[in-house]
């Protein structure tokens, strides 16, 4: 009986991926918050990059240009990943990319916004 329980719920987790998690890095004017979709990202499948940005009043910020950086910091001569995001809604800002292979990952996005550019980095592994 305990080794068909161990089974079922064996069985049960299969196929499920995991939830997106909220990478949140804070400046002197900015909140930015990046999810990637799927997460774990595969590699070689596409991924959704969307960073959401608010002012230090907690307010959208709509208007900015995001390019986003993509590298393996172990990994010295890959080549560029660079997506531009559009922004979709106010403050909210998407980019579709390729994760190129498994591990830790470096995803710098460039926010400019009235001829301020802000520098973020964020971490993350794929599967």
């Amino acid at each position: 009986m305990l080794l068909c329980l161990v089974h079922l719920l064996a069985l049960s987790s299969c196929g499920k991926t995991a939830s997106p998690v909220s990478l949140t890095q804070e400046t002197d004017s900015l909140t930015a918050t990046l999810v990637v979709f799927p997460y774990p990202p595969v590699p070689m499948r596409d991924a959704t990059l969307e960073l959401t940005l608010h002012d230090a009043g907690g307010q959208p910020v709509s208007g900015a240009k995001v390019r986003f950086d993509l590298t393996m910091p172990s990994c010295v001569s890959m080549p560029p990943n660079r997506p531009e995001a559009t922004e979709d809604e106010p403050g909210v800002y998407r980019a579709q990319t390729i994760f190129t292979m498994a591990g830790a990952w470096q995803i710098d996005a460039d926010v400019s916004l009235a001829g301020v550019s802000e520098q973020l980095t964020f971490y993350l592994a794929t599967k």
